[in-house]
């Protein structure tokens, strides 16, 4: 296949993708053009931007059923490779992107809606592309596409100091984190002499100590967005600082994000003999940290914000584990995204609540606080509880 067939058929399949970013960068614009001449209330402002990124995410759906896309019989493009665990991954982030609209719709930042919807749905696009990735630099410009526009969104949704503490957090830590990344990359591709994935994992089967090393510093750098131990101490207060539609997009998307990586990285059944005594006893012993650290200090928590934070800590360790069966068996990755379909339900569901709580004048921020919240507010009280169990 020539250059000009790979780049049809690369852009037929990402075209939801480039949907959401056209889209995205036009709500964006929209800012900057209706800013001066808007003479509408706030209301009528918030339900143009919502509609108008709900338009966008429908626009990416009927782009992936309807419009269709050039059939390759192997699915490997070069940068991207299109398989089951794309599609997965893209129907996930859909899935998630229209409840964070849903949610976003009373509580997205009243001098900011453009540039909070622009953002949300520039994330929305790039999590399909980490999934769909082949090669280690399209992975990474995915994963910064991801990061970026987040940074943005914990700046705007809160402009108080706790905010403020919250964006400086995650901004600083995500840079460390990407650094480790790119230092991992820059040896696995020292060794193996390409970044494609798949050149990668043929070459697990050398078992050298700079392929392992290349390995776990590139994993150092994902375990930051799947809130991993020991790189999860900035989400309690990310969480604490930041909005609760936000606190509920940064549990999901970011997660999503980097276990598709993961996936993409490491594949399954892939890793040699000696790879394998390297890469998963340290993801074992990572799964371990993270499930005892993430329900022990849940405990302790008093903070709904803060609990919640710990509760994603515990379950990124149950995906660990589950990631680590899948490697040893060489098993389809499908139980890990049906496990995340159901933690977007739980998840989002729970802030959902907690959104629809505070937006009646409630406050949820301790637990304390939903102390006789079934006579006040008895709808977001049975959501609240069907969540949680």
């Amino acid at each position: 296949m020539d250059l000009i067939q790979i780049t049809k058929a690369t852009v037929g399949h990402l075209t939801p993708e480039i949907v959401l970013l056209i889209g995205g960068t036009l709500v964006m614009c929209a800012s900057v053009l209706t800013t001066k001449t808007a003479r509408e209330n706030i209301h009528t402002q918030r339900n143009n931007y919502a509609f108008g990124s709900l338009l966008c995410l429908i626009a990416a759906v009927i782009a992936r059923y309807w419009l269709g896309a050039p059939n390759i019989a192997s699915g490997d493009l070069g940068l991207f490779r299109f398989d089951a665990s794309a599609l997965a991954a893209e129907r996930l982030t859909f899935i998630g992107g229209l409840i964070l609209i849903l949610m976003s719709w009373s509580t997205a930042p009243k001098g900011r809606l453009a540039e909070y919807y622009g953002c949300l749905l520039i994330i929305l696009a790039a999590i399909p592309i980490v999934g769909a990735a082949n090669d280690l630099v399209s992975m990474f410009l995915g994963l910064e596409l991801v990061s970026i526009p987040t940074y943005i969104l914990l700046g705007i949704v809160k402009t108080d100091n706790s905010g403020a503490e919250a964006t400086l957090k995650y901004f600083l830590l995500s840079a460390f984190a990407s650094c480790f990344f790119l230092l991992g990359v820059s040896y696995l591709y020292g060794f193996c002499g390409s970044t494609n994935l798949s050149v990668i994992q043929a070459s697990f089967g050398e078992g050298k100590r700079l392929m392992a090393l290349g390995m776990l510093l590139a994993i150092c750098g994902l375990s930051f967005r799947i809130t991993a131990v020991p790189f999860h101490f900035y989400a309690p207060d990310v969480f604490e600082g930041t909005s609760v539609t936000m606190a509920g997009a940064m549990s999901y998307l970011p997660k999503v994000a980097g276990f598709v990586a993961l996936i993409r990285l490491i594949g399954a059944g892939t890793l040699s003999s000696g790879a394998s005594s390297v890469v998963i006893p340290v993801l074992l012993g990572c799964a371990a940290l993270t499930m005892c650290v993430g329900n022990v200090l849940a405990l302790a928590q008093n903070n709904l914000r803060r609990m919640m934070a710990y509760s994603s800590v515990a379950h990124t360790g149950y995906l660990l584990l589950a990631f680590v069966a899948l490697i040893r068996q060489d098993a389809s990755p499908g139980v890990m995204f049906s496990y995340l379909a159901a933690y977007a339900a739980m998840t989002l569901g729970l802030f959902a609540c907690l959104g629809e709580i505070e937006a009646a004048g409630g406050k949820s921020h301790l637990i304390g606080d939903l102390a006789g919240m079934f006579q006040r507010r008895p709808a977001a009280s049975i959501g609240l509880t069907v969540a949680l169990v």
